[in-house]
């Protein structure tokens, strides 16, 4: 056996079999499965490019506390060891099969959005009994630009903060 063939392959397998048990521990079912998974609802866009930011914001993001701060992350990182945590996923993807106790929670804009502010409400909502009851209702809110430049990030940021906060607001 020729030693010098296997240690150039070596690295390799070594990485391999580092990250396939990783990758064993989070299957497509698994993801599905999270108790806590809040679907969002984006109600009144008048603009598109609004939408879309805040939806990749949002969509496909866990959020959980650690060392009393909060954390988002990637949906790939969750674990057992962080059982509190939220999944937010779009409520268009639902389809007609939507299982009771199933939670949304619905952000509408309202109005037009300025260079300095917009104004938008959050509310939570479960499903039961075929229609979607509102279990709590955040008010209106209103995202800020310090910065002398339009930025629209900064407003999708700010939504995102807040409605990974008001998950955990029970």
């Amino acid at each position: 056996m020729d030693f010098k063939k296997l240690y150039k392959y070596f690295p390799g397998l070594l990485i391999i079999s580092f990250i396939l048990p990783l990758t064993n521990g989070c299957s497509e079912v698994d993801k599905k499965n999270i108790d806590n998974t809040y679907y969002v609802e984006l109600v009144n866009f008048s603009k598109d490019s609004l939408k879309q930011v805040v939806s990749d914001k949002l969509f496909g993001k866990v959020a959980f506390y650690k060392n009393n701060k909060l954390e988002i992350m990637s949906l790939n990182y969750v674990t057992e060891d962080y059982p509190d945590m939220h999944y937010f996923n779009n409520s268009q993807g639902l389809g007609k099969e939507i299982k009771p106790e199933t939670k949304k929670i619905k952000i509408e804009f309202l109005g037009e959005y300025a260079v300095d502010s917009i104004s938008y409400s959050l509310q939570k909502f479960r499903y039961r009994n075929n229609q979607w009851v509102k279990t709590s209702d955040m008010g209106f809110l209103q995202a800020r630009n310090e910065y002398k430049n339009f930025i629209i990030e900064e407003f999708a940021r700010q939504i995102m903060y807040n409605t990974v906060l008001y998950t955990y607001d029970q």
